[in-house]
């Protein structure tokens, strides 16, 4: 990715920025030179996140009043919303399904899937408008059903049913939306989710992995990157892209 050369800068959303992935993804467009609305929910960004290229913006997957926060903080912004970055998500507590309370489901699957469907509902009209490229974080759960993980892949699942169903509506307005589905990533959601398995020895535990090892951050933030923005990825659309090993 070549940082641009004109004072108009690239624009890029990257929700759940104050994650991991996000905050990779965020680090990697702003020393490209991009510039960035980026959302965060807990945890806003110290000084040393802040920089003249980004905007933060507060975003919660059940507050309607951040849908409307978020578009116009993006509606603010000059030049073309090339690229939004949908890292919204959230684990389960890794508990049988008959153990699970309905509430849980519920949380999960607002913080998993509807994430994207409150992103969309702000950004909808600027993409439309500007041809946008859209990449969305699953999880290799989405399609690999493992015991006591029912919230996490019921909603990865429904998120890829909704990736692939706004691609569909979209695509006459020349938006391109895509789901990149990694496997275990090491971070410090990796190392709780993990805890929450019971895993007493996570080293021992990412030996098992393919390859030996978990996926980095920075690989997983260059892969989206790549498959948003590069030219050579600009004729897909619809598309789930899983990013892991053959186990």
């Amino acid at each position: 990715m070549t940082p641009p050369s004109s004072t108009s800068a690239p624009l890029a959303v990257v929700t759940g920025a104050s994650g991991a992935l996000g905050t990779a993804i965020h680090s990697r467009l702003s020393v490209a030179g991009w510039r960035v609305v980026a959302t965060y929910n807990t945890r806003a960004p110290g000084p040393a996140r802040q920089n003249g290229r980004s905007t933060w913006v507060h975003f919660d997957a059940g507050d309607e009043a951040s849908t409307e926060a978020l578009r116009q903080a993006v509606d603010a912004q000059p030049g073309r919303l090339q690229a939004v970055f949908a890292c919204v998500g959230a684990p389960s507590r890794k508990r049988p399904v008959a153990e699970t309370p309905i509430g849980e489901f519920r949380s999960v699957h607002e913080a998993n899937a509807l994430s994207f469907v409150r992103t969309w509902h702000a950004l909808a009209g600027r993409a439309r408008s500007d041809g946008t490229s859209v990449l969305v974080i699953g999880s290799d759960a989405g399609q690999a059903a493992r015991a006591n993980n029912g919230p996490y892949t019921a909603a990865k699942a429904a998120l890829e049913a909704l990736v692939v169903t706004v691609a569909k509506e979209e695509d006459q307005h020349g938006v391109r939306v895509n789901l990149l589905a990694p496997s275990l990533i090491d971070s410090p959601l990796a190392h709780h989710v993990m805890a929450l398995k019971g895993v007493t020895d996570p080293e021992g535990y990412f030996a098992q992995l393919p390859w030996g090892r978990p996926l980095a951050l920075d690989e997983v933030a260059g892969a989206c990157i790549e498959l948003a923005t590069a030219a050579h990825w600009s004729y897909v659309t619809g598309q789930i892209y899983p990013l892991g090993a053959v186990r």
